[in-house]
């Protein structure tokens, strides 16, 4: 029996730089929702506007999303797009739905009235929430090259107390 989705298609992006868990909820509601998904990966120009810093160029980037994603849905329909600006696939008038966190979810709204301009549709908006880590704080890739925690949010710094 074939699954039936929410969505045609559901667009979602990031710099995907050290894969972590919060990376992995974004991609999960994708896969769990939309029948095609569409992945924005922030080219290096990208990256480099936007002020961000990143341990693995594009291509290292594109290498090792696309083995993530092979080995978890390899049965599912997907793509991953290079993103130069901010708004990529969620300009598509294939698009339907757009994934995006808690600390992202204003992006969506403005992909909506740039599609509204155009004569699209509005994308239905799935916010994931924040995915925080042992100590509380988020996840991200900065803590993660950082060395203050892992890709599953387990703190890595030590502890100072009693060093004395």
């Amino acid at each position: 029996m074939n699954k039936i989705y929410l969505y045609k298609q559901i667009v979602l992006g990031g710099t995907f730089d050290c894969i972590h868990k919060g990376h992995i909820s974004l991609l999960e509601s994708g896969f769990k929702l939309g029948e095609r998904v569409v992945i924005g990966l922030s080219s290096d120009s990208l990256v480099k506007h936007l002020g961000k810093r990143v341990t693995n160029g594009y291509k290292v980037r594109l290498r090792q999303l696309n083995g993530f994603l092979k080995n978890r849905y390899k049965n599912r329909k997907y793509v991953i797009v290079e993103l130069k600006d901010h708004y990529g696939p969620a300009l598509d008038y294939e698009s339907d739905a757009i994934v995006v966190s808690e600390e992202t979810d204003k992006f969506a709204d403005e992909c909506n009235l740039v599609r509204r301009v155009m004569g699209l549709p509005p994308l239905h908006k799935i916010v994931v929430p924040l995915i925080l880590a042992e100590d509380g704080d988020r996840i991200s890739s900065t803590r993660i090259r950082n060395k203050e925690i892992d890709s599953t949010g387990r703190s890595l710094s030590q502890d100072c107390k009693g060093t004395r």
